[in-house]
């Protein structure tokens, strides 16, 4: 383990830890996953289908974000589940976290760097995307401060989008419904469980899982302010802190924002590329805006909330693979840090592996791909959980609500990652097989495990 520590006057509190947190998780995950995840679930023929999805997200998320506390509150070195795997379970086990992790989330660079292309400039999406990435690496290699509080700024311009577009939806939407878009039928859930019964009978199962494996795209990013480490204040108590807060307020604005695209998109949610542009086109017509001009500030806002995405993506998989380097799982000059702190090559060569993946590649794939592998990490994360308290030993009660959080947060992670669509399942695991081989010929001696 190294000795480096990052000085005082380089950390960050629990306000940009928080932003961070929020900057990962409102980023283009939000204005990708509903149109996808609708899509699938529009096959069950059920307006509650889709809000299933994300309260299994939510719950598979805040599960996950709970085994998170509990290691991060014992052990403050960056890295994440990978560091905390590394305390509790072995070196073999912590290596696949962190290498699912760096897999995944290089993924979810290039993803998000195509979805802000897209939007910004959809004739050279590609060269958009490399643009952005090469220009937010050059942030966050000033410092994670610079990065917290650029993450601090564009998150609460995409809340503040966020939270004007919840409102309108719920005031005015329904007045400007394009002509053939069905709205959702009101509905009580007194009929629950004739509900179940009737979508598990239907095969409705399966596209519900697979959209909530989508939807947890959009949930994973708290996982970045625990990669962080002693880069915050006081991390035992700041980073789960953030966590809970980011998390928290993350699910009540999909949920908010899922209700109001039913009620107001209806089944038009599910043909829609862009249902945020499509719903302010048709809001904003009785205001006398054209679409082009609305549209543009719909991109703007889009726009922000990516680069906010892929500035703390960046921050977070660079650090992971600097904290694997230095238990030597990666070369060791992944570990080189500049004078603001920040594992400079580390985040060079995310960056680049972030680059070559935006020249190819299908959406939807790299979304399922990117999924699958932070579902795989963390699974890990509850196993660790789970050998923490074999250790510990924390009193009956405690004991048993940790236990129990875990062993749940295990078993949902397996179903998700399971019926992630494409081919992300097995390629992966192919990936995966060959990294754990290359590593295993590369220093047999040194990890008997």
């Amino acid at each position: 383990m190294s000795s480096t520590t990052t000085p005082k006057q380089n950390q960050i509190g629990l306000g940009l830890a928080v932003a961070i947190g929020l900057a990962s998780m409102l980023g283009a995950g939000i204005f990708v996953v509903f149109h996808e995840a609708d899509a699938l679930t529009s096959k069950v023929s059920d307006h509650w289908a889709l809000l299933i999805a994300i309260a299994l997200a939510a719950l598979v998320a805040s599960l996950n974000a709970a085994s998170v506390y509990q290691l991060a509150s014992a052990v403050s070195r960056a890295g994440g589940v990978y560091a905390y795997s590394r305390v509790y379970v072995g070196p073999t086990t912590s290596f696949i976290a962190g290498f699912s992790f760096i897999f995944g989330k290089i993924g979810s660079i290039a993803a998000i760097g195509l979805v802000f292309g897209v939007y910004v400039w959809p004739e050279q999406p590609v060269l958009t995307a490399c643009l952005a990435i090469a220009a937010l690496t050059t942030i966050n290699l000033l410092g994670i401060n610079r990065t917290a509080k650029v993450a601090l700024v564009l998150a609460i311009s995409t809340v503040a989008f966020l939270l004007v577009t919840i409102i309108w939806g719920f005031a005015h939407g329904v007045e400007a419904l394009p002509a053939g878009v069905v709205i959702a039928p009101d509905d009580t859930l007194s009929h629950s469980v004739d509900y179940f019964v009737s979508f598990v009978g239907n095969g409705g199962l399966m596209p519900i899982l697979s959209a909530a494996s989508l939807i947890f795209f959009a949930f994973a990013g708290y996982a970045r302010v625990a990669t962080l480490g002693d880069e915050v204040r006081n991390p035992k108590r700041n980073i789960p802190q953030a966590i809970v807060i980011a998390l928290g307020a993350v699910v009540l604005l999909y949920f908010a924002i899922a209700v109001m695209f039913q009620n107001t998109l209806g089944s038009g949610l599910s043909t829609s590329q862009a249902p945020f542009v499509t719903f302010w086109q048709n809001s904003t017509i009785s205001l006398g805006w054209s679409p082009d001009v609305t549209q543009k500030v719909v991109v703007i806002f889009a726009a922000a909330a990516s680069l906010g995405s892929l500035l703390a993506l960046l921050a977070g998989v660079s650090r992971t693979a600097a904290t694997m380097a230095e238990d030597r799982e990666l070369p060791t000059w992944f570990s080189a840090r500049n004078r603001h702190g920040a594992p400079w090559l580390a985040e060079v060569l995310v960056a680049v592996g972030a680059v070559v993946l935006a020249q190819f590649g299908r959406l939807d794939w790299v979304i399922g791909f990117s999924s699958l592998s932070v579902l795989a990490y963390y699974f890990i994360g509850h196993v660790a959980v789970l050998r923490q308290l074999k250790i510990e030993k924390p009193g009956r009660k405690a004991h048993a609500v940790r236990s129990a959080t875990a062993w749940l947060g295990l078993a949902l992670c397996a179903v998700l990652l399971l019926a992630v669509p494409g081919p992300a399942l097995w390629l992966s695991t192919l990936i995966l097989a060959a990294a754990l081989f290359v590593r295993r010929v590369a220093r047999p001696r040194r990890d008997p495990s």
